[in-house]
């Protein structure tokens, strides 16, 4: 990595939304480095992890996160930001590797004082037993996050519950990575702040997918109510901002009436040539569409030991989107082709001109830029991806991806 004269942090979010959390994450990583340390964001796009749409676009996220301390805001693209872990993580670690606009990797975890080398080691090597002990767990029915816990435990005794946490395991696909590309990012784990998984509390501390749960359950944004104590006042002020304008996300159940047409006229081989649909996944989904009278009664109709929300939510957009399972593996093998620039501050701006030449990977603004087969492929997927996003919103502008100027 080319030398630089001080330390700069990168961390990878989805902002969905940025919530107090989030900024005292921000804080922390700076304060472990120097206050004036500059911070690059790997933000996701459109569509999470999880497989669902963000609450607002990425647009909006971005300057939630210039407004917070961010100096440069750079993106996911869809085929990794909605994806699982490894490939999630991998996306992201790549981006700040192969650009050289970071040093540092910020990422919190329920557990950030463990010793986790025996762990990465045994990930990092999979000796015979230990793939062969997986894959019977994979053969038993579970999961793959919890086959991945099961097996770590019988190896190494404790092991497992650390694994089964999201964050803990986000951050090892962080540092496995980072081994398997020899990079050298320097892995920065911060205690995670806020309420966990599953907590559906409000409050100072309240997670994201609290927040998201207050709002479609009528929760208002007002500048008095308990969303409002959830999130820094430039964050609420972009999402009323965003609601305003007809460009809240609030629910995924305008994706229900385009799964069910696509099912309509769709058989099992059609839908096999989709990236994700694996193990016979196609069938499953055509056995229950007919019943399901909801997005979230199909996905709970087909969730299992085996396959999780996400796992099944991923699969669902893929399918509508389209995604060439061949075009995705190719993705996959080389990495993420260009670096989106989504905003930045002037500080953002100055780093870009001083580091921005050392970079492996075109930095870029506009989608247009892109050159290269796999790149070309990748764009054309951003675009279908930001064209279905529209159609979930209120007031939905489908060449809303093609004006777009990066945020200062």
């Amino acid at each position: 990595m080319p030398a630089v004269s001080a330390p700069i942090v990168g961390i990878v979010a989805e902002y969905n939304p940025l919530h107090n959390g989030h900024r005292l994450m921000l804080e922390s990583a700076r304060s472990r480095l120097g206050d004036d340390v500059p911070c690059v964001i790997v933000l996701s796009s459109n569509f999470t992890q999880r497989g669902e749409p963000a609450l607002c676009d990425k647009w909006t996220r971005a300057e939630m996160a210039l407004q917070c301390g961010a100096d440069l805001v750079l993106e996911l693209p869809f085929l990794f930001s909605c994806a699982a872990a490894p490939d999630f993580s991998a996306g992201a670690v790549d981006l700040l590797a192969r650009t050289h606009l970071a040093t540092h990797i910020a990422f919190g975890m329920e557990d950030p004082e463990t010793d986790i080398a025996p762990i990465i080691n045994l990930l990092l090597h999979e000796p015979p037993p230990f793939k062969q002990r997986l894959q019977e767990e994979m053969k038993r029915g579970a999961s793959f996050p919890k086959a991945i816990a099961e097996t770590l435990d019988a190896f190494l005794a404790g092991a497992g519950p650390f694994a089964s946490s999201p964050n803990n395991l986000l951050g090892l696909s962080y540092l496995l990575r980072i081994k398997r590309q020899d990079y050298s990012l320097c892995p920065l784990p911060l205690p995670r702040v806020g309420k966990g998984h599953g907590e559906m509390d409000l409050g100072p501390l309240a997670s994201a997918e609290a927040i998201r749960a207050a709002l479609r359950q009528g929760s208002t944004l007002d500048d008095n109510g308990l969303l409002a104590a959830a999130m820094p006042a430039s964050s609420l002020a972009l999402l009323r901002g965003a609601e305003k304008r007809g460009r809240l996300c609030a629910s995924s159940k305008r994706l229900w009436p385009l799964l069910q047409a696509l099912f309509l006229r769709s058989a099992s081989d059609s839908l096999h040539r989709v990236d994700g649909m694996d193990e016979g996944i196609e069938n499953l989904f055509l056995k229950h569409w007919r019943d399901a009278v909801s997005l979230d009664d199909f996905v709970g109709r087909c969730v299992s030991s085996r396959y999780t929300q996400g796992h099944i939510r991923r699969r669902l957009v893929r399918l509508l989107l389209g995604v060439d399972r061949w075009t995705a593996q190719a993705v996959r093998r080389t990495g993420v082709p260009y670096a989106r620039v989504l905003g930045f501050t002037a500080r953002g701006r100055k780093l870009l001109k001083t580091q921005g030449h050392a970079s492996e990977i075109p930095l870029i603004s506009r989608l247009g830029a892109v050159k290269g087969t796999i790149g070309k492929s990748m764009v054309q997927m951003e675009f279908r991806a930001s064209a279905l996003y529209e159609l979930l919103l209120p007031h939905p502008d489908l060449q809303h991806e093609k004006r777009q100027c990066p945020l200062m």
